[in-house]
């Protein structure tokens, strides 16, 4: 039993590392020598279908996490979570076009890309808010209840 499990997890490593499709595995490619380290002439033709049957659905399960992995749907739920900050609005200016900016203690200029207006107190400081938004977009918030969408350009 324990070269059976060798041999699986042989033929499961050289799968994965491959990224072939299952149904392309032929081990009738093998040479002799490589089929009697794996076990491989042990088994039968059944047996052998069965193993490709097998490697087929833990590769497919590994590939859909790798697709996952790639969108970053994890990392990037968790990033937003803790992508919220607060910086002081040092320059907020608008171009020819009438597209407004907003320049912050920390370098970064974000450019509004919705309308509307945000508001701030006079008489203290203009602390925004940046925060994630739906689909990857972000909001900007002053003090009031109102926000923009903004995008970062520096």
């Amino acid at each position: 039993m324990p070269l059976m499990i060798k041999t699986i997890t042989l033929l499961f490593s050289l799968t994965l590392a491959s990224l072939a499709i299952a149904k392309d595995i032929d081990f009738s490619q093998m040479t002799e020598s490589e089929q009697q380290a794996t076990g491989i002439n042990k088994l039968t033709v059944e047996e052998q279908e069965a193993l490709l049957r097998w490697v087929k659905q833990k590769q497919q399960a590994v590939l859909m996490a790798e697709r996952k992995k790639n969108l970053g749907l994890n990392t990037t739920t968790r990033k937003l979570q803790d992508s919220k900050f607060r910086a002081l609005l040092t320059k907020q200016y608008s171009n020819q076009l009438g597209e407004n900016f907003y320049q912050l203690d920390n370098g970064q200029i974000w450019k509004q890309i919705s309308t509307g207006r945000i508001s701030f107190d006079k008489d203290s400081p203009k602390i925004i808010t940046i925060e994630p938004g739906f689909m990857g977009s972000w909001e900007l918030r002053g003090d009031g209840n109102r926000s923009v969408k903004v995008k970062r350009i520096k």
